[in-house]
């Protein structure tokens, strides 16, 4: 069942959009977090946080990724936060516009 993700990074916007602007770089050379189950992918900021809003194929993925050694390595090789430090929210999703096509591994 597809989840969307709202990870909030609370800090210093103008370096933590510094840094997410490097783990996304390296993130997208590497090939995405498509074929890992991410299927939608959006950052936002507010006065005092970063945000990383996302569509996933399931809670699991998620999870798996954002558990992963590998990917808290990347972001901090670039001063971005652990994604353990994250106020992290999973929800089911119930409707998208527009629709999602899935992609079944």
């Amino acid at each position: 069942m597809p989840v969307m993700l709202i990870a909030r990074f609370p800090g210093d916007i103008r370096e933590l959009t510094a840094a997410y602007d490097a783990a996304h770089a390296l993130i997208m050379e590497r090939g995405g977090a498509t074929p890992i189950g991410e299927l939608r992918h959006h950052c936002a900021v507010s006065d005092d946080a970063l945000y990383i809003i996302g569509v996933w194929e399931s809670e699991d993925h998620v999870r798996r990724r954002w558990a992963s050694d590998d990917f808290e390595a990347l972001l901090a090789s670039v001063g971005f936060p652990s994604p353990k430090t994250a106020d992290m929210t999973i929800l089911r999703l119930h409707a998208i516009e527009p629709p999602l096509t899935l992609v079944h591994r």
